[in-house]
């Protein structure tokens, strides 16, 4: 073997790209990387037709026939080119996979975004519409709200990573902000919320107050008209929050999680499918849970706060009776 030849299969053999070379329909070299992308062992397919090395029609027709092309192989994305003689392999399976949690990423931000957003321009239709006296006043204190909200977005994405902005408050700190934001719509809807929200956690506010907005959005877009009940309990664990309706019981919830997913009654209501699945990525920010279970009449959609230190141990019993 000449020393250029010798030079050229050393370059192959430790190439990142697989490099598979043929003749005559056979197999003449393939180098470690091509042998472990196409999933067979390189002493067993050399000298060997092309098609048992490559198992796979849309490769062997690249090889006929020249080009490029991005084909699925053995459960990986694969770039494929050919030219006479030779066929170039390159394993894209986690640049897709990045590309597609980057396309993720951006479409759960847009729907972060969205909420500060529709509540500002609807602040700003009322003020416009005139408002006088307290309402006028209220209405900019809520504007600059959720102007400051934004602000954070914007300055320090994502919530779910921001431990310097965790603290401890009490959830009924949320209430007010909740009802004014939902007041437009809970109208509309003939609905109204009923609170028991008296415990303490650790996490940022403003993920929660996103958390606890999609869900009670969820609640009045797919649930029916009526109560809703937004429902805190202690364990030994920390602490549990429930939003409940009284819709048709669910008999599936996991799926409802994921990006893009929407429930039996959502075809007729307008949304991106991204809200509960941002309302996971949230809870997994300050070490919660997010999850959905059926009730006797209606589902809940809740959230667990681990316990923080410190913090008392308050525990309710069946009977109601409470103790630390």
């Amino acid at each position: 073997m000449s020393t250029s030849r010798q030079l050229l299969e050393m370059a192959w053999e430790a190439a990142r790209e697989g490099v598979l070379v043929f003749s005559e329909e056979r197999v003449v070299y393939l180098n470690p990387v091509a042998a472990a992308l196409l999933g067979v062992e390189r002493e067993k397919v050399l000298g060997r037709p092309l098609l048992l090395a490559l198992r796979d029609h849309k490769l062997e027709a690249l090889c006929h026939l020249g080009g490029e092309v991005t084909v699925e192989a053995r459960g990986r994305m694969l770039w494929a080119k050919s030219v006479p003689g030779v066929l170039l392999l390159w394993d894209q399976t986690e640049e897709q996979a990045r590309l597609e949690a980057l396309e993720e990423s951006s479409r759960v931000l847009a729907h972060e975004f969205r909420t500060p957003v529709t509540g500002m321009l609807s602040l700003l239709e009322a003020l416009q519409a005139g408002l006088s006296g307290a309402e006028h006043d209220e209405a900019l204190a809520l504007l600059y709200q959720e102007t400051q909200r934004l602000k954070r977005l914007v300055e320090d994405l994502p919530l779910t990573k921001r431990p310097s902005q965790e603290r401890t408050f009490a959830l009924e700190e949320l209430q007010p902000r909740l009802e004014r934001f939902l007041a437009p719509m809970l109208a509309e809807r003939g609905s109204w919320i009923a609170w028991d929200i008296r415990h303490t956690i650790r996490a940022n506010p403003d993920a929660v107050y996103q958390a606890l907005l999609n869900l009670l959005d969820n609640a009045l877009k797919y649930g029916p008209s009526g109560k809703i009940e937004v429902v805190s309990q202690e364990t030994p664990e920390g602490v549990w929050i429930e939003v409940r309706d009284r819709g048709q019981p669910l008999l599936e919830f996991e799926r409802l999680f994921q990006p893009g997913a929407r429930g039996m009654h959502a075809a007729n209501v307008r949304g991106t499918g991204l809200g509960l699945a941002l309302v996971r990525r949230l809870a997994s920010g300050w070490g919660g849970e997010a999850y959905g279970r059926a009730l006797a009449q209606g589902n809940a959609f809740g959230l667990t706060f681990p316990r923080y230190p410190g913090a008392k141990v308050v525990v309710q019993d069946p009977e109601g009776e409470t103790y630390a």
